[in-house]
């Protein structure tokens, strides 16, 4: 679990540095649907994938400890692109300024609206429509907690890393929001060992 949960955050860090590197963001965001379908299909557990069943199944440790290693995955991943080059540190800070500087209720808000999406992609068993749902959080500006991470953690800014804490409930609010709208009693979402 821990080296999955590490390699599913470097796999969300990798969407961030395509989003980061792309001038278009249409080409970005398409790119970083390659992070969760990778996820996916070798079946790494994300915590923004699973969180929907936290409560159903009473898992909210195991649900910590995929948060917190997918957090260290996308720091790893992003601290390692800013080590690249002096642009890509300014980038990664600028991104960060930008994103934590909005309003507490405008993040939460962007945040239940990117799991909802992330919820569908997850489930929808379709391809297409997985890299749609990831395209369309992103281009509509909704906030993912793993993937906002490397932005809160490399920036160093503890102030960042609080808000984040924002986004990561959220993203848990819109999870569990869409689980109970989409599954009945007796579903139980998704097998273990999938995103």
């Amino acid at each position: 679990m821990i080296t999955n949960s590490i390699l599913a955050g470097i796999m969300i860090g990798i969407g961030d540095m395509a989003l980061m590197s792309c001038d278009n963001k249409y080409i970005g965001a398409l790119l970083f649907a390659v992070a969760l379908m990778s996820i996916i299909f070798f079946e790494l557990p994300l915590f923004t994938g699973r969180v929907g069943r936290m409560v159903r199944d009473g898992s909210y440790l195991y649900c910590f400890f995929v948060l917190f290693f997918n957090v260290i995955g996308t720091a790893l991943a992003v601290w390692g692109y800013t080590l690249l080059s002096p642009e890509n540190r300014q980038k990664v800070l600028a991104i960060a300024d930008q994103k934590f500087s909005r309003g507490y209720i405008a993040l939460f808000v962007a945040a239940i609206f990117c799991n909802v999406l992330i919820h569908l992609a997850v489930n929808s068993k379709h391809s297409i429509l997985t890299i749609l749902c990831v395209m369309a959080f992103i281009l509509c500006g909704f906030e993912h907690s793993i993937a906002d991470a490397g932005y809160a953690f490399v920036s160093g800014n503890w102030k960042n890393m609080l808000i984040w804490l924002i986004v990561v409930a959220g993203n848990t609010v819109g999870a569990l929001l869409t689980f109970y709208l989409l599954h009945d009693e007796e579903d139980g979402g998704l097998e273990d060992g999938e995103a």
